[in-house]
């Protein structure tokens, strides 16, 4: 079993990164492949539909797709900017859900499991920003958990290598991946 890691940012010492690098530790101990997107791949022009008549979608784009394909869910996190997430993880969303030619669309998303994380440098923990994922997952046909999480203070929290350096976020992390990896299982 194969989970897409998708991070909501690009900055080159992201603290999305590092959340999502504490997951990936956490999938591999219940038996689970982490795939994580890289900032260089997430590389696709803003959303234009001219655009798209004009090029097609992009080839990292298509690249992004099989890999959403090949994985039996996703995992996003995403920073928040002004009570949403990231235009970055919109517009890339945006992109893959697109049909054309050999492109599935919103088919690598249907009924795959999600899970939606944020991480913030703020005490807000991206709260605002949780929901709208959520609900742009859904949307796209993801079945999404229940739960989430949102850090803040997370420039404190998460080493550069992915380390949860407080204890009781450590914890809500461990056991929300442990839940989730259940649920995903059920859904293969």
């Amino acid at each position: 079993m194969k989970v897409l890691l998708l991070p909501g940012s690009r900055r080159q010492d992201s603290i999305n990164v590092r959340l999502l690098l504490a997951v990936a530790h956490r999938l591999e101990q219940h038996g689970i492949e982490a795939d994580l997107v890289t900032a260089e791949q997430l590389d696709a022009p803003i959303y234009d539909g001219d655009c798209e008549a004009q090029v097609g979608v992009p080839d990292s784009i298509k690249q992004l797709n099989q890999r959403m394909l090949d994985a039996s869910g996703i995992i996003v996190a995403s920073p928040e900017y002004n009570g949403f997430f990231s235009p970055l993880l919109k517009n890339t969303l945006d992109w893959m859900s697109r049909s054309q030619d050999d492109q599935p669309g919103t088919l690598v998303f249907r009924e795959k499991a999600a899970l939606v994380l944020a991480a913030s440098p703020g005490p807000m923990a991206a709260a605002r920003a949780l929901p709208h994922i959520r609900t742009q997952l859904s949307n796209l046909g993801c079945n999404v958990y229940r739960a989430q999480l949102g850090i803040g203070r997370a420039v404190s929290v998460l080493s550069e290598q992915g380390d949860v350096l407080d204890e009781k976020i450590d914890q809500q992390l461990t056991t929300l991946i442990a839940d989730f990896a259940t649920f995903a299982k059920k859904l293969v």
